[in-house]
């Protein structure tokens, strides 16, 4: 299953220092080219990219969609539907920690997760121990 990602996510899991235990998962890791381009301050976007993060460029018709979305949920900015967009198209998920795109996403019949089913999976498939997985949680609290 793909999962496409905001940069909310990337900014936990940073904070979390669980990075590099996130693409160790089965999971292929995508996110729209315009949150890498305009977001992506505070984490190291070629470290994703090194990483495994797939940066997904949007085509005209997909970016004619946000513009559609955003009139219908004004509250996720354009570049967090973005990762909508892309999850639909490329029959994948949306792994966010923002409560506007969450609410935009469900509204739009997409799976999406959070920042805490990362953590899971990352326990669930031997990543992490339960007490990293913990910690990492604690860390993002902080």
């Amino acid at each position: 299953m793909i999962c496409v990602t905001d940069v909310n996510i990337w900014i936990d899991l940073h904070n979390a220092d669980v990075l590099d235990a996130v693409f160790e998962l089965e999971h292929p890791w995508r996110t729209p080219d315009i949150i890498v381009r305009d977001e992506m301050l505070t984490v190291d976007r070629s470290l994703l990219v090194e990483l495994g993060l797939a940066v997904r460029m949007l085509s005209g018709k997909e970016l004619n969609r946000i513009a559609a979305l955003n009139g219908r949920f004004p509250n996720p900015s354009p570049k967090d539907l973005a990762a909508l967009v892309v999850a639909d198209a490329d029959d994948g998920i949306v792994v966010t920690g923002d409560a506007p795109l969450r609410a935009a996403a469900e509204a739009e019949d997409a799976t999406v997760h959070g920042v805490l089913w990362i953590l899971d999976q990352l326990v669930d498939q031997d990543v992490i121990t339960p007490t990293r997985a913990a910690a990492a949680l604690d860390a993002m609290i902080q």
